[in-house]
């Protein structure tokens, strides 16, 4: 059984984090990054996942050798490790690099902040890591903006998150690259990004100001605006991805997967808008490692938000959701990304689930996930 943990036990920043001392996202906007990084420092340690380095198509080096600025750069295909990101640190610093820079998806973001963090640690930096600039190349998480990173083992079973005490000094979102990205990233940051109005109601069918505190209310009132543009304009941005086509409706949403989600997470002090579905998401990277490798974030995080609108009261929304998932060709349940629904499997993330931050210990509660993990299964 999992052990029992309480959110006093979970140790939160209490500075609330926004993102990015600045962001740009354009057409063309690999060629800033020159100027990006001269305000930073003068020679960038560029840690880059293969496809990521290869779908920015030389400009990145064109632009920094037209600057003058000299370059280290470690093409990393792995997870997001903590022995690769100390090593990635000490590597910068023995090449007199002064600035990280990430290009790639998700892992990639998550290992040039920790890099970061560690290059900060080694030298002892006042201000407690190296400056990060960041360069996704897919929008199918806030990674690049949001002020944490998720750790893996080698195998790519989760340990959790590292929390940074800092956000990010820039980051770079080239539109021509995110265009032509496959169209189930887009998918896939969709449903991730409509998870957070989800997952911040956990157990509760509405969340005011009387009752939470204004910081989640603020980051409640974002995901509402934010659900409902997914929904009005979702659809059209994963057509248009496929047709590679760079549209307003890419533009939106490429902004709210990335910035406004960054955004709404650092309101909720990347805490508080997260809860089942992450969670879940967690478990299954931990306990089903091999089994669900192959399926990204937001797919798996797509899988728990049934259970997590049912567990809030609101099943009434899940029909809409599913027919959503199903346009966009997503996983639909633990069957779908790899995993046999058997009792001891399903037992296995209820004990967890229920053992964690987001379920009361309680009768009610217990009960109310049992009849709400059904949705994992069907």
């Amino acid at each position: 059984m999992a052990e029992a943990r309480t959110l006093d036990e979970i140790k939160l920043d209490n500075a609330y984090k926004f993102g990015a001392g600045r962001y740009i996202q354009q057409r063309q906007a690999l060629e800033t990054i020159a100027e990006e990084v001269g305000r930073l420092g003068k020679k960038p340690y560029i840690i880059a996942g293969p496809r990521a380095w290869e779908a920015t198509e030389g400009r990145i080096e064109k632009t920094l050798k037209e600057a003058g600025i000299s370059y280290e750069l470690s093409i990393y295909p792995g997870q997001n490790t903590y022995e690769k990101a100390k090593e990635h640190a000490a590597k910068a610093i023995d090449a007199g690099c002064d600035v990280i820079m990430g290009v790639g998806g998700g892992r990639i973001m998550d290992q040039s902040k920790a890099a970061a963090y560690f290059g900060g640690v080694q030298l002892s930096l006042p201000r407690g890591h190296m400056p990060v600039v960041q360069v996704p190349t897919s929008i199918a998480t806030c990674a690049a903006f949001a002020p944490l990173s998720v750790m893996y083992t080698e195998e790519g079973a989760s340990l959790g998150s590292l929390r940074h005490n800092f956000e990010m000094d820039a980051i770079i979102v080239d539109m021509d690259v995110i265009a032509a990205e496959p169209p189930r990233y887009v998918a896939s940051g969709i449903l991730d990004g409509m998870s957070k109005m989800v997952e911040m109601q956990n157990g509760h069918d509405h969340i005011d100001i009387e009752e939470f505190d204004v910081g989640l209310v603020t980051a409640f009132t974002l995901a509402k605006y934010t659900m409902e543009t997914y929904r009005n304009r979702g659809m059209q941005a994963v057509q248009d991805v496929a047709d590679k086509k760079l549209t307003k409706a890419v533009e939106d949403i490429a902004y709210l997967n990335i910035a406004v989600a960054g955004i709404i997470s650092g309101c909720s002090k990347g805490f508080g808008q997260t809860a089942l579905g992450h969670e879940c998401y967690e478990l299954i990277r931990t306990h089903f490692t091999q089994e669900a490798k192959d399926f990204i974030h937001g797919e798996i995080v797509a899988v728990g938000q049934c259970m997590q609108l049912s567990f809030n009261g609101q099943e009434d929304q899940i029909p809409a959701l599913r027919e959503m998932m199903k346009t966009f060709n997503m996983p639909l349940t633990l069957k779908d990304i790899g995993i046999e629904p058997t009792e001891e499997n399903v037992e296995k993330l209820y004990q967890d689930l229920y053992h964690s931050p987001f379920v009361k210990d309680c009768p009610e509660e217990a009960e109310r996930l049992r009849k709400a993990m059904k949705w994992l299964t069907k």
